[in-house]
């Protein structure tokens, strides 16, 4: 028996563009726009004396005096899945947890300001028009002259990227004159120049953009044919679709594009390590800048900016290709009938529904018949004497398993330690609806013993892969238990999650054409 889980509508059955597995993401560059946007009047070069006027504008009184009697911080950013997703019910992203955290400390709210791309970004703060830009931003060398770069946070790789079906360059010449993907004004651009400048390109022209706001480089200065493109996101969709063979990405990007798509590969690494930072106008005195870095300062030495990276990429790291391969094909065939039992579910004890549809999935990849040798049954995989104790009678029914499950989620949130906060609370209880509380509470106890934080996921993850050792779980209460699986198993669902996120809002509107403006405005409080 189904019950009303299978009572849906066809306009709440998820649909999978042409382009199959980039349905998760195509809506954080597009789609998403019909929400937020409000557009800025066209944007110009700096009339004569412009400069001068924004200089006095901060002469007069310093930037963070003036942000604080705006009372809200504005923030240039991108649209990126590990930047910022501003998703109805809830933004996220490491940009955002950042920020708002910055301005929590400063005692303000935050107004993000969408751009279309990296030169946008720039150029909103170089016009005062934002206070700074958080975007996944890399350390530039050509824009030093204008913009004064925060302490930095993140550290990833320049790479060479390649389609399948191509063979694999060992470098850049190897490419030939095949048109070579890049993210219009981002780093990896510039560093292209700086290579044709070096010779090690053979550039056509010596014409490369130098000075000016952008500092973006003429794409006909290389040798190479460069294709650019408005967002990361877009190139790796230029390779998915093949209008393009290769690439410059950078590492995070291109982990997650080959954890949704099995035709993209990397070739080599280019160059050293880079950084991300926030980037300050130059016009401006150093108020706001010292500021973050006091508060980027303190997040470190506390772990808080150790644990916000972990939050945004470790769940990647450890993703399954196949299974989100799989996932979001299943999106197309298997979600639709359990929809609203989910969505309910949610609603009544306030779970995300999206996180209970995650769970169901990597429990019983939503099939309401699965079982396990251990007894466990349903699409929720719920073992017999907790549906005893749920009140739970028919396994078989997804929409009571799915109820059930809820419920008894937020049971386990109650019984984790109270100074744990969130996203950890919610960790933890996903890892207890796994291993059970009481395995849950050793892994606690050994993370405390040993040193850690037994209120901080990452800490206590560690721990519980030492649960099946027998000279750690013969001195523990419970004793034994696979805990190597419960941290794979949460991982999967954080990663799961954030793609239920994503394509969530697929079937948005668009009313943006190339020709509109290219910046909107959310308000966050």
């Amino acid at each position: 028996m189904m019950g009303n889980a299978r009572d849906v509508h066809d306009s709440d059955r998820p649909h999978v563009s042409w382009w199959g597995r980039w349905i998760g993401m195509v809506f954080l560059v597009a789609l998403p726009l019909g929400w937020w946007l409000k557009t800025y009047p066209p944007t110009t070069p700096h009339p004569p004396g412009s400069e001068i006027l924004i200089n006095s504008i901060f002469e007069r009184t310093p930037q963070l005096t003036q942000i604080h009697e705006r009372g809200f911080l504005r923030v240039a950013t991108l649209i990126n899945p590990t930047i910022y997703v501003p998703d109805k019910n809830q933004p996220q992203g490491l940009e955002y947890d950042l920020v708002t955290r910055f301005a929590q400390r400063l005692g303000l709210g935050v107004k993000f300001i969408v751009a279309k791309n990296i030169d946008k970004a720039y150029q909103l703060v170089d016009e005062n028009k934002a206070d700074f830009a958080a975007a996944g931003l890399v350390v530039s060398l050509a824009r030093e002259h204008l913009f004064r770069y925060g302490p930095s946070y993140v550290s990833v790789r320049r790479q060479l990227v390649y389609r399948q079906g191509v063979p694999k360059p060992k470098s850049l010449k190897d490419i030939g004159d095949a048109p070579l993907a890049v993210e219009q004004g981002s780093s990896s651009q510039n560093w292209l120049t700086e290579q044709a400048k070096k010779g090690l390109l053979a550039p056509d022209s010596q014409n490369t953009a130098s000075g000016g706001t952008n500092a973006t480089p003429d794409p006909h200065d290389y040798a190479i044919q460069v294709q650019l493109e408005d967002s990361g996101i877009n190139t790796l969709k230029a390779l998915e679709s093949g209008s393009v063979d290769y690439a410059v990405m950078l590492s995070h990007e291109t982990m997650l594009g080959q954890k949704i798509s099995n035709k993209i590969h990397v070739a080599i690494d280019l160059g050293p390590p880079v950084s991300f930072a926030w980037a300050f106008s130059r016009h401006a005195d150093k108020s706001l800048y010292n500021a973050s870095v006091a508060f980027f300062n303190e997040i470190r030495s506390n772990h808080e900016l150790k644990n916000l990276i972990d939050r945004h990429y470790a769940q990647f790291e450890q993703l399954d290709q196949r299974l989100a391969q799989q996932f979001l094909d299943d999106v197309e065939s298997r979600i639709a009938p359990y929809l609203s039992a989910f969505k309910a579910a949610g609603e009544k004890y306030d779970i995300d529904w999206r996180l209970l549809a995650a769970m169901g999935y990597q429990e019983s990849k939503w099939q309401p018949d699965a079982s396990s040798h251990q007894g466990a049954y349903g699409i929720m995989q719920i073992m017999l004497p907790t549906a005893q104790d749920l009140g739970l009678h028919d396994r078989g029914n997804p929409a009571k398993s799915i109820m059930s499950a809820a419920k008894y989620l937020s049971q386990l949130r109650t019984q984790i330690p109270e100074k744990a906060k969130e996203p950890d609370l919610t960790y933890f209880a996903i890892a207890a609806y796994n291993i059970g509380i009481g395995h849950l509470s050793d892994a606690f106890t050994l993370t405390e013993e040993q040193g850690g934080d037994p209120n901080r996921w990452q800490d206590v993850r560690e721990r519980l892969t030492e649960l099946s050792d027998p000279k750690i779980y013969r001195k523990l209460r419970y004793g034994y238990a696979r805990g190597e699986e419960t941290v794979q198993y949460v991982e999967n669902i954080r990663a799961l999650h954030d793609l239920m996120i994503w394509v969530g809002t697929r079937n948005e509107p668009n009313p943006v054409s190339s020709n509109e403006q290219s910046a909107q405005e959310t308000t966050q409080p």
